[in-house]
Formats: C-alpha cells, sequence, structure tokens
C-alpha cells in the first residue's frame, strides 16, 4: 500500500513538474511571437521596441567617432553625409533583399562598406583614418571571439553536453 501511494505521488509529482515546464515553455514563445508582431506593427520591419531609431544610432556613432579621433566640425558634417548615404544604400540593399540571393547581397554590403571607408580616407587625415581602422580591427576580433564563445556552445549543445 505505501509502495502503491508512494508510486502515485511520484508520477502526480512528476506529471504536474512537466505540465508546469510544457506551459512556461508555452507562455515564452508567446511571448517571444507578441514581440515580433509588435515590432512589425505600423510598417515598423524588424525593429525591436525601444530600439533607438537611425538618426539618434548614427549621431552617437558620430559623436563617438568625433571625440575618438578628434575630428573638426567640417570632418564631422562630411561624415555625417558619409554616414547618411550608407544608411540610405544599405536600406535599399534591405528592401531588394527578398527572394535574392545571399552572397549576392553580402558582396553588394561589402561594396557599400568599401565604398564608406574610401570616402573615410578622403576626409580623415592619414593618422585618422589609421586610428579608425585600428578600432575597426579591435571590433572585429572582439566579434569573432564572441562568435567563437557561442560556437562553442552550440557544439556542446548539439553533442548532449549543455
Amino acid at each position: 500500500m505505501k509502495k502503491q501511494l508512494f508510486s502515485l505521488a511520484l508520477i502526480l509529482g512528476l506529471a504536474g513538474s512537466f505540465a508546469g515546464s510544457t506551459f512556461a515553455t508555452d507562455f515564452q514563445a508567446q511571448d517571444r511571437r507578441e514581440l515580433r508582431q509588435d515590432g512589425r506593427k505600423d510598417g515598423d520591419k524588424g525593429h525591436k521596441k525601444g530600439r533607438k531609431d537611425d538618426a539618434q544610432r548614427r549621431q552617437q556613432r558620430l559623436d563617438r567617432m568625433a571625440k575618438e579621433l578628434d575630428l573638426s566640425k567640417k570632418q564631422q558634417e562630411k561624415v555625417a553625409k558619409i554616414f547618411q548615404e550608407q544608411q540610405l544604400q544599405m536600406q535599399a540593399l534591405r528592401g531588394r533583399a527578398q527572394g535574392t540571393d545571399r552572397s549576392q547581397l553580402r558582396g553588394e554590403a561589402q561594396r557599400i562598406h568599401q565604398d564608406t571607408s574610401k570616402k573615410l580616407q578622403d576626409v580623415l587625415s592619414k593618422k585618422q583614418y589609421a586610428q579608425l581602422e585600428a578600432k575597426r580591427q579591435e571590433r572585429l576580433k572582439q566579434m569573432q571571439q564572441r562568435r567563437g564563445q557561442h560556437d562553442g556552445h552550440r557544439a556542446d549543445f548539439k553533442q548532449g553536453r549543455s
């Protein structure tokens, strides 16, 4: 009798924990769906709630660059125009992305970035451009390190080591 009660309690406990975890998973999935849908309302494709708009990000990027590279006012104006042109080109590229080969899009994006770099090189002094490139390389290295960390976690997960 005690064994049967213990077994029944164990089964009910497992069933309850399974139902609770399933409910939590369903609830999280529903939250993610709602956030995705919220982000797409009113023509706001792909933007997350609370995300800064493009003009603010561009201005912050320019302010940070002006401080780090000690840009003159004239250089700041030219760099702002270059960034705005780059943003417009990238938006146009994203608009054409539907049904286009990813490698073709990647190549076009790289061309836009190279064109931007060439324009920046014309505006900045050699010293300023060298500092900019050093910063870019540092950020690239950090991204690769983070990507390696994430890839390692994915490999562990796929092999059953979470």
